[in-house]
Protein backbone atom coordinates (compact mmCIF):
# COMPACT_ATOMS: atom_id res chain seq x y z
CA UNK A 1 0.00 0.00 0.00
CA UNK A 2 1.07 3.88 -0.40
CA UNK A 3 2.56 5.09 2.68
CA UNK A 4 1.27 8.75 2.16
CA UNK A 5 -2.33 8.62 2.92
CA UNK A 6 -2.44 11.55 1.28
CA UNK A 7 -1.49 10.27 -2.20
CA UNK A 8 -4.33 8.06 -2.58
CA UNK A 9 -7.68 7.00 -2.25
CA UNK A 10 -8.38 5.48 1.46
CA UNK A 11 -8.87 2.60 0.55
CA UNK A 12 -9.82 -0.45 2.97
CA UNK A 13 -7.26 -3.01 4.57
CA UNK A 14 -7.01 -6.34 2.25
CA UNK A 15 -8.00 -8.00 4.77
CA UNK A 16 -11.25 -6.46 5.37
CA UNK A 17 -14.42 -7.74 4.76
CA UNK A 18 -15.79 -9.02 1.11
CA UNK A 19 -18.69 -6.96 1.70
CA UNK A 20 -16.64 -3.69 1.30
CA UNK A 21 -17.66 -1.74 -1.95
CA UNK A 22 -15.15 0.36 -3.72
CA UNK A 23 -15.96 2.69 -6.51
CA UNK A 24 -13.97 1.57 -9.89
CA UNK A 25 -10.99 3.98 -9.31
CA UNK A 26 -10.15 2.46 -5.94
CA UNK A 27 -10.25 -1.01 -7.44
CA UNK A 28 -8.32 -0.29 -10.22
CA UNK A 29 -5.56 1.30 -7.73
CA UNK A 30 -5.50 -1.91 -5.88
CA UNK A 31 -5.39 -4.13 -9.05
CA UNK A 32 -2.31 -1.95 -9.89
CA UNK A 33 -0.89 -2.20 -6.62
CA UNK A 34 -1.52 -6.05 -7.17
CA UNK A 35 -0.68 -6.23 -10.74
CA UNK A 36 2.53 -3.87 -10.86
CA UNK A 37 3.64 -3.60 -7.19
CA UNK A 38 5.22 -0.03 -5.96
CA UNK A 39 8.63 -1.48 -7.50
CA UNK A 40 6.81 -1.40 -11.08
CA UNK A 41 5.51 1.91 -10.02
CA UNK A 42 8.44 3.44 -9.37
CA UNK A 43 10.17 2.81 -12.56
CA UNK A 44 7.55 4.26 -14.50
CA UNK A 45 7.33 7.35 -12.76
CA UNK A 46 11.21 7.78 -12.61
CA UNK A 47 12.16 8.31 -15.56
CA UNK A 48 15.55 9.07 -17.23
CA UNK A 49 14.69 12.28 -18.48
CA UNK A 50 13.31 15.16 -16.60
CA UNK A 51 11.14 18.35 -18.45
CA UNK A 52 11.12 21.36 -16.07
CA UNK A 53 13.80 22.89 -14.65
CA UNK A 54 15.51 20.84 -11.39
CA UNK A 55 13.98 21.35 -8.51
CA UNK A 56 15.05 20.31 -5.19
CA UNK A 57 13.19 16.62 -4.50
CA UNK A 58 12.83 14.87 -0.83
CA UNK A 59 11.17 11.29 0.02
CA UNK A 60 8.28 12.30 0.87
CA UNK A 61 7.56 14.14 -2.45
CA UNK A 62 8.60 11.50 -4.41
CA UNK A 63 6.71 8.74 -2.73
CA UNK A 64 3.43 11.44 -2.69
CA UNK A 65 4.01 11.64 -6.74
CA UNK A 66 4.08 7.94 -6.88
CA UNK A 67 0.55 7.51 -5.03
CA UNK A 68 -0.63 10.40 -7.50
CA UNK A 69 0.78 8.88 -10.39
CA UNK A 70 -0.76 5.32 -9.62
CA UNK A 71 -4.27 7.00 -9.05
CA UNK A 72 -3.55 8.68 -12.58
CA UNK A 73 -2.97 5.48 -14.20
CA UNK A 74 -6.30 4.01 -12.64
CA UNK A 75 -8.12 7.04 -13.66
CA UNK A 76 -6.92 5.88 -17.23
CA UNK A 77 -7.88 2.62 -17.22
CA UNK A 78 -11.37 3.13 -16.61
CA UNK A 79 -11.52 5.90 -18.91
CA UNK A 80 -11.83 9.26 -16.95
CA UNK A 81 -8.68 11.00 -18.47
CA UNK A 82 -9.38 14.27 -17.34
CA UNK A 83 -8.53 13.06 -13.85
CA UNK A 84 -5.64 10.91 -14.94
CA UNK A 85 -4.33 14.27 -16.78
CA UNK A 86 -4.33 16.29 -13.59
CA UNK A 87 -2.97 13.81 -11.36
CA UNK A 88 -0.28 12.89 -13.68
CA UNK A 89 0.20 17.12 -14.09
CA UNK A 90 0.12 16.87 -9.80
CA UNK A 91 3.08 14.08 -10.11
CA UNK A 92 4.92 16.05 -12.40
CA UNK A 93 5.05 19.17 -10.55
CA UNK A 94 6.22 17.24 -7.57
CA UNK A 95 8.60 14.69 -9.54
CA UNK A 96 9.54 16.38 -12.97
CA UNK A 97 10.05 12.93 -15.12
CA UNK A 98 10.11 12.66 -18.73
CA UNK A 99 7.61 9.46 -18.54
CA UNK A 100 5.21 12.11 -16.79
CA UNK A 101 5.04 14.49 -19.11
CA UNK A 102 4.34 11.29 -22.30
CA UNK A 103 1.40 10.41 -19.56
CA UNK A 104 0.28 13.64 -19.67
CA UNK A 105 0.19 13.70 -23.45
CA UNK A 106 -1.69 10.06 -23.71
CA UNK A 107 -4.04 11.49 -21.32
CA UNK A 108 -5.13 14.95 -23.21
CA UNK A 109 -4.43 12.77 -26.42
CA UNK A 110 -7.22 10.36 -25.22
CA UNK A 111 -9.33 13.04 -23.42
CA UNK A 112 -9.99 15.01 -27.35
CA UNK A 113 -10.13 18.66 -27.80
CA UNK A 114 -6.97 19.41 -26.46
CA UNK A 115 -4.71 18.14 -29.02
CA UNK A 116 -2.32 21.36 -29.39
CA UNK A 117 -1.35 20.88 -25.99
CA UNK A 118 -1.05 17.09 -26.36
CA UNK A 119 1.43 17.65 -29.56
CA UNK A 120 3.63 19.92 -27.46
CA UNK A 121 3.79 17.23 -24.56
CA UNK A 122 4.42 14.65 -26.81
CA UNK A 123 7.32 17.01 -28.25
CA UNK A 124 8.40 18.13 -24.75
CA UNK A 125 8.91 14.03 -24.29
CA UNK A 126 10.75 13.70 -27.65
CA UNK A 127 13.40 16.63 -26.63
CA UNK A 128 14.06 14.90 -23.06
CA UNK A 129 16.39 12.11 -24.60
CA UNK A 130 14.62 9.27 -22.68
CA UNK A 131 13.85 7.37 -25.48
CA UNK A 132 11.44 4.51 -24.05
CA UNK A 133 8.52 6.03 -25.51
CA UNK A 134 9.96 7.65 -28.40
CA UNK A 135 7.87 5.24 -31.21
CA UNK A 136 4.73 5.87 -29.12
CA UNK A 137 5.02 9.67 -28.87
CA UNK A 138 6.15 9.95 -32.64
CA UNK A 139 2.87 8.14 -33.63
CA UNK A 140 0.84 10.61 -31.17
CA UNK A 141 2.02 13.07 -33.04
CA UNK A 142 1.37 12.08 -36.36
CA UNK A 143 -1.81 11.00 -35.15
CA UNK A 144 -3.26 14.56 -33.82
CA UNK A 145 -0.75 16.45 -36.31
CA UNK A 146 -2.40 17.75 -39.59
CA UNK A 147 -0.66 16.52 -42.69
CA UNK A 148 1.03 19.15 -44.51
CA UNK A 149 0.24 20.31 -47.78
CA UNK A 150 0.96 18.81 -51.00
CA UNK A 151 0.60 22.11 -52.91
CA UNK A 152 -2.11 20.18 -55.12
CA UNK A 153 -5.22 21.93 -54.40
CA UNK A 154 -7.35 18.85 -55.32
CA UNK A 155 -5.54 16.21 -53.26
CA UNK A 156 -5.58 18.18 -50.16
CA UNK A 157 -9.27 18.78 -50.37
CA UNK A 158 -9.28 14.47 -50.96
CA UNK A 159 -7.27 14.23 -47.82
CA UNK A 160 -9.00 17.15 -46.23
CA UNK A 161 -12.31 15.04 -46.94
CA UNK A 162 -10.80 11.68 -45.70
CA UNK A 163 -10.11 13.15 -41.93
CA UNK A 164 -13.48 15.23 -42.42
CA UNK A 165 -15.40 11.94 -42.46
CA UNK A 166 -13.47 10.91 -40.18
CA UNK A 167 -14.85 13.39 -37.67
CA UNK A 168 -18.21 12.73 -39.02
CA UNK A 169 -18.31 9.59 -37.64
CA UNK A 170 -16.90 10.48 -34.37
CA UNK A 171 -20.06 12.79 -33.87
CA UNK A 172 -22.74 10.07 -35.08
CA UNK A 173 -20.82 7.98 -32.39
CA UNK A 174 -21.12 11.56 -29.85
CA UNK A 175 -17.59 11.31 -29.33
CA UNK A 176 -17.57 15.43 -29.78
CA UNK A 177 -14.30 15.77 -28.28
CA UNK A 178 -12.82 13.63 -31.12
CA UNK A 179 -14.82 14.59 -33.89
CA UNK A 180 -13.87 18.40 -33.04
CA UNK A 181 -10.01 17.42 -33.46
CA UNK A 182 -10.89 15.61 -36.81
CA UNK A 183 -12.69 18.32 -37.79
CA UNK A 184 -10.01 21.01 -36.95
CA UNK A 185 -7.41 19.05 -38.81
CA UNK A 186 -9.36 18.97 -41.60
CA UNK A 187 -10.24 22.63 -41.53
CA UNK A 188 -6.52 23.49 -41.29
CA UNK A 189 -5.61 21.04 -44.34
CA UNK A 190 -8.61 22.78 -46.49
CA UNK A 191 -10.13 25.69 -45.51
CA UNK A 192 -14.26 25.62 -45.92
CA UNK A 193 -17.12 27.35 -44.29
CA UNK A 194 -18.81 24.00 -43.38
CA UNK A 195 -15.93 22.60 -41.70
CA UNK A 196 -15.80 26.00 -39.44
CA UNK A 197 -19.74 25.58 -38.41
CA UNK A 198 -18.65 21.71 -37.94
CA UNK A 199 -16.35 22.77 -35.17
CA UNK A 200 -18.84 25.18 -33.71
CA UNK A 201 -21.42 22.20 -33.09
CA UNK A 202 -18.93 19.71 -31.79
CA UNK A 203 -17.77 22.13 -29.41
CA UNK A 204 -21.36 22.87 -28.40
CA UNK A 205 -22.55 19.24 -28.20
CA UNK A 206 -18.85 18.75 -26.06
CA UNK A 207 -20.19 21.81 -23.83
CA UNK A 208 -17.62 23.55 -21.77
CA UNK A 209 -16.35 25.92 -24.81
CA UNK A 210 -18.76 28.02 -24.94
CA UNK A 211 -16.86 31.50 -26.30
CA UNK A 212 -15.02 29.10 -28.87
CA UNK A 213 -18.05 27.48 -29.96
CA UNK A 214 -19.53 31.09 -30.25
CA UNK A 215 -16.54 32.52 -32.45
CA UNK A 216 -16.95 29.69 -34.56
CA UNK A 217 -20.12 30.27 -35.37
CA UNK A 218 -19.40 33.97 -35.77
CA UNK A 219 -16.76 32.89 -38.19
CA UNK A 220 -19.11 30.71 -40.43
CA UNK A 221 -21.55 33.61 -40.57
CA UNK A 222 -18.91 35.45 -41.68
CA UNK A 223 -18.57 33.51 -44.50
CA UNK A 224 -21.73 34.68 -46.18
CA UNK A 225 -21.86 31.14 -47.00
CA UNK A 226 -25.39 30.88 -46.02
CA UNK A 227 -25.99 27.19 -45.91
CA UNK A 228 -26.46 26.90 -42.54
CA UNK A 229 -26.92 30.66 -41.26
CA UNK A 230 -30.43 29.96 -39.51
CA UNK A 231 -28.67 26.72 -37.40
CA UNK A 232 -25.50 29.20 -36.34
CA UNK A 233 -27.62 31.77 -35.32
CA UNK A 234 -30.14 29.42 -33.07
CA UNK A 235 -27.36 28.01 -32.04
CA UNK A 236 -25.54 31.57 -30.75
CA UNK A 237 -28.93 32.10 -29.04
CA UNK A 238 -28.60 29.08 -27.37
CA UNK A 239 -24.99 29.79 -25.73
CA UNK A 240 -24.86 33.24 -25.65
CA UNK A 241 -26.13 35.07 -22.43
CA UNK A 242 -29.43 37.34 -22.65
CA UNK A 243 -28.95 41.22 -22.43
CA UNK A 244 -29.85 42.55 -19.10
CA UNK A 245 -33.08 44.28 -19.35
CA UNK A 246 -31.98 47.31 -16.79
CA UNK A 247 -33.86 45.91 -14.81
CA UNK A 248 -32.50 44.31 -12.11
CA UNK A 249 -35.61 41.60 -10.40
CA UNK A 250 -36.38 40.55 -13.99
CA UNK A 251 -32.78 40.04 -14.59
CA UNK A 252 -32.19 38.12 -11.08
CA UNK A 253 -35.56 35.65 -12.39
CA UNK A 254 -33.90 35.09 -15.75
CA UNK A 255 -30.36 34.28 -13.94
CA UNK A 256 -31.88 31.87 -11.66
CA UNK A 257 -34.07 29.80 -14.38
CA UNK A 258 -30.55 29.78 -16.42
CA UNK A 259 -28.50 28.83 -12.55
CA UNK A 260 -31.40 25.86 -12.43
CA UNK A 261 -30.58 24.88 -15.74
CA UNK A 262 -26.93 24.03 -15.20
CA UNK A 263 -28.05 22.86 -11.31
CA UNK A 264 -30.10 19.86 -13.22
CA UNK A 265 -27.18 19.24 -15.93
CA UNK A 266 -24.81 19.21 -12.79
CA UNK A 267 -27.10 16.00 -10.76
CA UNK A 268 -27.61 14.39 -14.41
CA UNK A 269 -23.89 14.24 -14.29
CA UNK A 270 -22.88 16.42 -17.68
CA UNK A 271 -20.92 18.64 -15.92
CA UNK A 272 -19.52 20.45 -19.21
CA UNK A 273 -23.11 21.98 -20.44
CA UNK A 274 -23.67 22.33 -16.54
CA UNK A 275 -20.66 24.76 -16.57
CA UNK A 276 -21.75 26.76 -19.47
CA UNK A 277 -24.90 27.48 -17.96
CA UNK A 278 -23.67 28.50 -14.53
CA UNK A 279 -21.45 30.50 -16.46
CA UNK A 280 -24.48 32.23 -18.62
CA UNK A 281 -25.93 33.06 -15.11
CA UNK A 282 -23.49 34.48 -13.65
CA UNK A 283 -22.55 36.82 -16.72
CA UNK A 284 -26.53 38.21 -16.23
CA UNK A 285 -26.04 38.70 -12.32
CA UNK A 286 -22.85 38.32 -10.47
CA UNK A 287 -23.31 36.01 -7.19
CA UNK A 288 -20.95 34.85 -5.48
CA UNK A 289 -22.60 31.26 -5.46
CA UNK A 290 -22.84 31.03 -8.77
CA UNK A 291 -18.83 31.42 -8.85
CA UNK A 292 -18.44 28.42 -6.71
CA UNK A 293 -21.14 26.45 -9.29
CA UNK A 294 -18.76 26.91 -11.33
CA UNK A 295 -15.53 25.75 -10.27
CA UNK A 296 -17.69 22.86 -8.60
CA UNK A 297 -18.51 21.89 -12.25
CA UNK A 298 -15.04 22.06 -13.74
CA UNK A 299 -13.53 20.19 -10.95
CA UNK A 300 -16.12 17.01 -11.82
CA UNK A 301 -15.14 17.91 -15.17
CA UNK A 302 -11.64 17.48 -14.81
CA UNK A 303 -8.61 18.61 -17.31
CA UNK A 304 -9.11 22.24 -16.03
CA UNK A 305 -7.46 21.77 -12.89
CA UNK A 306 -6.32 25.87 -13.22
CA UNK A 307 -9.82 26.83 -13.97
CA UNK A 308 -11.17 25.47 -11.16
CA UNK A 309 -8.71 26.49 -8.79
CA UNK A 310 -8.85 29.97 -10.12
CA UNK A 311 -12.42 30.20 -9.39
CA UNK A 312 -12.37 28.67 -6.12
CA UNK A 313 -10.00 31.51 -4.89
CA UNK A 314 -12.25 33.92 -6.66
CA UNK A 315 -14.68 32.66 -4.48
CA UNK A 316 -12.53 33.12 -1.49
CA UNK A 317 -11.61 36.28 -1.94
CA UNK A 318 -14.83 37.52 -2.39
CA UNK A 319 -15.36 36.19 1.44
CA UNK A 320 -19.46 36.54 1.00
CA UNK A 321 -20.50 32.85 0.15
CA UNK A 322 -21.78 30.12 2.05
CA UNK A 323 -19.38 27.52 1.11
CA UNK A 324 -16.10 28.65 2.20
CA UNK A 325 -14.65 25.61 3.99
CA UNK A 326 -15.81 23.80 1.20
CA UNK A 327 -13.94 25.92 -1.20
CA UNK A 328 -10.81 26.08 0.78
CA UNK A 329 -11.26 22.34 1.08
CA UNK A 330 -11.47 22.04 -2.86
CA UNK A 331 -8.60 24.59 -3.12
CA UNK A 332 -6.16 22.43 -1.34
CA UNK A 333 -6.92 19.25 -2.58
CA UNK A 334 -6.39 20.57 -6.06
CA UNK A 335 -3.50 22.09 -5.24
CA UNK A 336 -1.90 19.12 -3.50
CA UNK A 337 -3.57 16.26 -5.43
CA UNK A 338 -4.42 17.08 -8.39
CA UNK A 339 -7.85 16.41 -7.52
CA UNK A 340 -10.59 16.81 -5.68
CA UNK A 341 -13.79 15.53 -4.84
Amino acid sequence: MLRDAAAAPRLPRRDAAATSVLDPLQEKVLQLQRDAGNAAVTQLVRGDGTTNASVPEDAASIEQAKGLFLQGAAAYDIGQFGKAYDFFTRASELAPRASLQFSRAQALRRMGAHREQAIALYKEYLVTGDGKRDADATKGIKELDTPASTGDLELDAAAAKTIFDKGAALYEQRDFAHAYDEFTRAGELADRPGITFSRAQALRRLGGHREEAIELYRAYLATKHGVRDKDANDAINELATPESTGDLDKDVETSRSIFDKGARLYDAGDFAHAYDEFSRAGELTDRPGILFSRAQALKRLGGRRDEAMSLYQQYLDNGQGARQADAMAALEDLRTKGVAK
